[in-house]
């Protein structure tokens, strides 16, 4: 999948390591995000991030992507297609630098790679939000996902599965 195609309006490439001080900034300026989904970002955990990937899956189907203005990274996105199952893509985060939120740029970065998905075959994403979090649930209620009823246990925080089809 071409990444440039998760966006109509931004440069998109995948992130790498000489990254890892504009991906700090950015997750930074969410302390929220952190509030409820710790462990507090830092750079061991941003260049971890970059490669983890669930069992049974490659880099190949990681998408650990950057949107950017000009030169400044204002969105991100780490996602592996084709997971949990083939039909299914995976958003693991989807962060805004907080000088761009509330304008509709998040939305409008989300529903360009949603049609992307689609276009590529993909029939729904899944993702969670740290239970507690409103200002993260309420972002994805917006976008149509819905509580899929399954909460996982994290060792700091509950995450909640959400779903929609696209």
């Amino acid at each position: 999948m071409d990444v440039q195609n998760f966006s109509n309006k931004y440069t998109v490439r995948r992130l790498v390591t000489s990254d890892t001080e504009p991906i700090l900034r950015l997750n930074l300026s969410n302390p929220t995000y952190y509030k409820y989904c710790p462990p507090e970002i830092t750079r061991p955990v941003i260049r971890h991030d970059m490669i983890v990937v669930p069992p049974h899956k490659s880099k190949d189907d990681k998408y650990y992507v950057g949107f950017f203005d000009g030169d400044k990274l204002i969105a991100m996105m780490d996602l592996i297609m084709k997971y949990p199952d083939d039909i299914t893509a995976w958003i693991g985060l989807f962060m805004v630098d907080a000088d761009y939120q509330g304008k509709g740029i998040g939305s409008g970065i989300f529903q360009d790679v949603m049609n992307a998905l689609k276009n590529d075959g993909i029939k729904q994403i899944e993702l969670t939000y740290a239970k507690g979090n409103e200002q993260g649930k309420n972002f994805l209620l917006k976008h149509d996902f819905f509580e899929v009823g399954d909460e996982v246990e994290e060792p700091e925080y509950t995450a909640v599965i959400m779903g929609r089809l696209i």
